[in-house]
Protein backbone atom coordinates (compact mmCIF):
# COMPACT_ATOMS: atom_id res chain seq x y z
CA UNK A 1 0.00 0.00 0.00
CA UNK A 2 1.13 3.53 -0.74
CA UNK A 3 1.02 6.00 2.12
CA UNK A 4 1.48 9.71 1.67
CA UNK A 5 1.12 10.23 5.43
CA UNK A 6 -1.73 12.65 4.92
CA UNK A 7 -4.24 11.12 7.30
CA UNK A 8 -6.68 13.68 8.73
CA UNK A 9 -5.67 16.23 6.09
CA UNK A 10 -8.02 17.98 3.65
CA UNK A 11 -7.67 18.85 0.00
CA UNK A 12 -10.13 20.80 -2.12
CA UNK A 13 -10.69 20.17 -5.80
CA UNK A 14 -12.35 22.75 -8.04
CA UNK A 15 -13.57 21.75 -11.49
CA UNK A 16 -13.73 24.61 -14.00
CA UNK A 17 -13.77 25.16 -17.76
CA UNK A 18 -10.85 26.45 -19.86
CA UNK A 19 -11.83 30.08 -19.26
CA UNK A 20 -11.96 29.54 -15.49
CA UNK A 21 -8.53 27.93 -15.32
CA UNK A 22 -7.11 30.56 -17.69
CA UNK A 23 -8.22 33.25 -15.22
CA UNK A 24 -6.59 31.41 -12.31
CA UNK A 25 -3.41 30.88 -14.34
CA UNK A 26 -3.28 34.58 -15.24
CA UNK A 27 -4.09 35.89 -11.75
CA UNK A 28 -1.69 33.65 -9.82
CA UNK A 29 1.06 32.76 -12.30
CA UNK A 30 0.94 35.57 -14.89
CA UNK A 31 0.19 33.11 -17.73
CA UNK A 32 -2.78 34.19 -19.83
CA UNK A 33 -3.63 30.74 -21.19
CA UNK A 34 -5.60 27.71 -20.10
CA UNK A 35 -3.87 24.68 -18.62
CA UNK A 36 -5.13 21.33 -17.37
CA UNK A 37 -4.39 21.58 -13.63
CA UNK A 38 -3.24 24.19 -11.13
CA UNK A 39 -2.23 23.48 -7.53
CA UNK A 40 -1.92 25.67 -4.48
CA UNK A 41 0.06 24.19 -1.60
CA UNK A 42 -0.44 25.06 2.05
CA UNK A 43 2.16 22.53 3.23
CA UNK A 44 4.35 25.29 4.69
CA UNK A 45 1.99 25.33 7.66
CA UNK A 46 2.49 21.70 8.68
CA UNK A 47 -0.04 22.05 11.51
CA UNK A 48 -2.79 22.98 9.05
CA UNK A 49 -5.46 20.41 8.31
CA UNK A 50 -5.71 21.75 4.75
CA UNK A 51 -2.80 20.73 2.50
CA UNK A 52 -3.90 22.57 -0.62
CA UNK A 53 -6.28 23.29 -3.46
CA UNK A 54 -6.38 21.80 -6.94
CA UNK A 55 -8.20 23.35 -9.91
CA UNK A 56 -8.83 21.15 -12.95
CA UNK A 57 -10.20 22.22 -16.30
CA UNK A 58 -12.76 19.56 -17.21
CA UNK A 59 -12.80 20.96 -20.73
CA UNK A 60 -9.04 20.45 -21.10
CA UNK A 61 -9.20 17.05 -19.36
CA UNK A 62 -11.84 15.91 -21.85
CA UNK A 63 -9.71 17.10 -24.79
CA UNK A 64 -6.67 15.26 -23.42
CA UNK A 65 -8.65 12.09 -22.70
CA UNK A 66 -9.98 12.05 -26.25
CA UNK A 67 -6.51 12.62 -27.70
CA UNK A 68 -5.09 9.78 -25.58
CA UNK A 69 -8.09 7.50 -26.24
CA UNK A 70 -8.81 7.11 -22.53
CA UNK A 71 -11.85 7.56 -20.33
CA UNK A 72 -12.40 10.98 -18.83
CA UNK A 73 -12.40 9.63 -15.26
CA UNK A 74 -8.91 8.17 -15.79
CA UNK A 75 -7.59 11.51 -17.02
CA UNK A 76 -9.18 13.31 -14.06
CA UNK A 77 -7.57 10.90 -11.58
CA UNK A 78 -4.20 11.45 -13.29
CA UNK A 79 -4.61 15.24 -13.00
CA UNK A 80 -5.60 15.00 -9.33
CA UNK A 81 -2.48 12.93 -8.66
CA UNK A 82 -0.33 15.37 -10.64
CA UNK A 83 -1.75 18.31 -8.68
CA UNK A 84 -1.32 16.50 -5.37
CA UNK A 85 2.34 15.81 -6.10
CA UNK A 86 2.86 19.51 -6.84
CA UNK A 87 1.27 20.30 -3.47
CA UNK A 88 3.70 17.87 -1.84
CA UNK A 89 6.65 19.71 -3.39
CA UNK A 90 7.39 17.82 -6.60
CA UNK A 91 7.99 19.93 -9.69
CA UNK A 92 8.66 18.51 -13.15
CA UNK A 93 9.90 21.93 -14.28
CA UNK A 94 12.96 21.72 -11.99
CA UNK A 95 15.04 19.58 -14.31
CA UNK A 96 15.04 16.10 -15.79
CA UNK A 97 15.76 14.34 -12.50
CA UNK A 98 12.81 15.98 -10.74
CA UNK A 99 10.58 15.28 -13.74
CA UNK A 100 11.59 11.60 -13.66
CA UNK A 101 10.89 11.36 -9.91
CA UNK A 102 7.51 12.98 -10.35
CA UNK A 103 6.53 10.72 -13.29
CA UNK A 104 7.55 7.66 -11.23
CA UNK A 105 5.37 8.72 -8.29
CA UNK A 106 2.49 9.60 -10.61
CA UNK A 107 2.63 6.12 -12.12
CA UNK A 108 2.79 4.41 -8.71
CA UNK A 109 -0.15 6.42 -7.35
CA UNK A 110 -2.25 5.94 -10.48
CA UNK A 111 -1.55 2.19 -10.39
CA UNK A 112 -2.69 2.16 -6.76
CA UNK A 113 -5.89 4.05 -7.62
CA UNK A 114 -6.59 1.70 -10.54
CA UNK A 115 -6.21 -1.31 -8.25
CA UNK A 116 -8.88 -0.06 -5.82
CA UNK A 117 -12.28 -1.77 -5.95
CA UNK A 118 -14.19 1.52 -6.32
CA UNK A 119 -12.10 2.46 -9.35
CA UNK A 120 -12.73 -0.94 -10.91
CA UNK A 121 -16.48 -0.43 -10.45
CA UNK A 122 -16.29 3.02 -12.04
CA UNK A 123 -14.24 1.65 -14.94
CA UNK A 124 -16.72 -1.14 -15.67
CA UNK A 125 -19.65 1.31 -15.60
CA UNK A 126 -17.94 3.47 -18.24
CA UNK A 127 -17.24 0.72 -20.75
Amino acid sequence: MISLKLQDKSLSILFVNNNGIRKLNKNYFGKDKPTNVISFSYMDDISSEIIGDIAISLERAEEEAEAADQHLHERIFALIIHGLLHILGFDHENGKDEARKMRYREKKLLDYVRSHELYKILATQNQ
